[in-house]
């Protein structure tokens, strides 16, 4: 009987081991390197996740590097300073870190392009810091880790609607999840194979917990990412920069927003009933903090963008224009802040390629326009 269960016991675990093999072999030779190998983030015990150093490959269908600091840039930089460096470190999510864009026309190396070019004699630095996915909370922990290897002389923090989402206070993290997650950085690294194991976890919750409308929403979107090919998109029309149309005062003095959610106090007052609004004042204050002590010098910088209009080329002020001033009201409480919501109600949607949402091209050339002015007129010396 021992001889049976032990000979069992050995057939199991060779089974299991040429079975796991012969998943990995398959999920590499099946992968679509325009989906970025999975290790393009890694776990972090404080952060959640963070970009590899060193990374070259894909992501949202664009070639991606990430350099030795961890940025978004092909470029590669010596921490120490020269005497006329001016620094800028720009912290945000997928929005700031150019989901979908080629890097030459991410917004914060645009806003870089504009400062060389307003003043040669400065050694402009624009670090493109952004993650996808990163909220508030995130950003501050990020900026606190950051701050003070990289030494910004200014600290730009990108902010988009979502990033009210899941903020929690920082924490110091256990041993045991320091453990743990270096233990996951390994399997990610090392295994591709986790993405289809965690595809096969969400499933059978999916099916065990019928009633719960989250795991639906993860396992649709996880069958969304496997159906959906992604393709080369870093030579579509829409990433290039082009002219566009600018329309008057006068030529939008139509658009206005109607309805009850226009009004800025509903409004106001439907946010702070969300659970994830204080959690998300938490940090805005502690970033707030760090600028009126000097520590570093922040600028927040919005962006919202309105919604087009259905059968009119025209951006409209809908629901975006009471959360636009909500949100820059509370963020310019003592602290630099700027949206370009109301100037992109001057361009037309057309020209304007994913401007509410994931922007390219023209959408990122307005954006890094009213950054470089603001910052001109507003924090920059003279």
């Amino acid at each position: 009987m021992r001889r049976r269960a032990l000979v069992a016991a050995v057939s199991t675990i060779a089974a299991a081991l040429l079975a796991t093999t012969a998943i990995e072999v398959w999920v590499r030779l099946t992968w679509d390197v325009r989906r970025g190998t999975p290790d393009f983030y890694v776990p972090d015990p404080v952060l959640g996740q963070r970009l590899r150093a060193n990374y070259s490959g894909w992501f949202a269908g664009v070639p991606v590097h990430i350099d030795s600091l961890g940025l978004r840039d092909p470029r590669e930089y010596d921490l120490a300073k020269r005497p006329n460096t001016f620094r800028i470190l720009v912290l945000g999510d997928s929005v700031t870190f150019g989901h979908g864009s080629v890097y030459e026309h991410t917004y914060p190396y645009l806003l870089e392009q504009r400062l060389k070019r307003w003043h040669r004699d400065v050694d402009w630095q624009v670090w493109n810091a952004a993650v996808p996915g990163y909220n508030t909370s995130q950003e501050l922990a990020q900026l606190l880790e950051l701050g003070p290897r990289f030494r910004p002389d200014l600290v730009i923090v990108g902010f988009y609607d979502n990033d009210l989402m899941g903020d929690t206070p920082i924490a110091q993290p256990s041993v045991a999840r320091r453990l743990l997650v270096a233990a996951e950085a390994f399997a990610r690294r090392h295994f591709w194979s986790i993405e289809f194991y965690r595809r096969i976890y969400w499933t059978i919750r999916w099916r065990t917990s019928v009633t719960d409308e989250e795991y639906h929403r993860r396992v649709e979107m996880l069958a969304r990412s496997d159906s959906f090919a992604p393709q080369d998109v870093s030579g579509m029309p829409e990433q290039q920069i082009t002219d566009y149309d600018w329309l008057s005062d006068e030529e939008m003095a139509h658009v206005k927003c109607v309805g009850p959610r226009c009004e800025d106090s509903a409004y106001a007052a439907e946010m702070r009933r969300d659970p994830d609004y204080q959690p998300w004042i938490d940090a805005v204050m502690e970033l707030q903090r760090l600028n009126r002590s000097g520590q570093y010098r922040i600028v927040f910088f919005l962006n919202v963008v309105p919604r087009p209009s259905y059968g009119d080329d025209r951006f409209y002020a809908d629901q975006t224009s009471p959360f636009n001033r909500f949100a820059l009201r509370i963020l310019s409480d003592g602290t630099p802040a700027v949206s370009c919501h109301d100037t992109f109600l001057h361009v037309r949607p057309t020209q304007m390629p994913n401007a509410s949402g994931h922007s390219i091209g023209n959408s990122n050339a307005l954006k890094a326009d009213v950054l470089f002015e603001y910052l001109k007129a507003n924090v920059l010396p003279k």
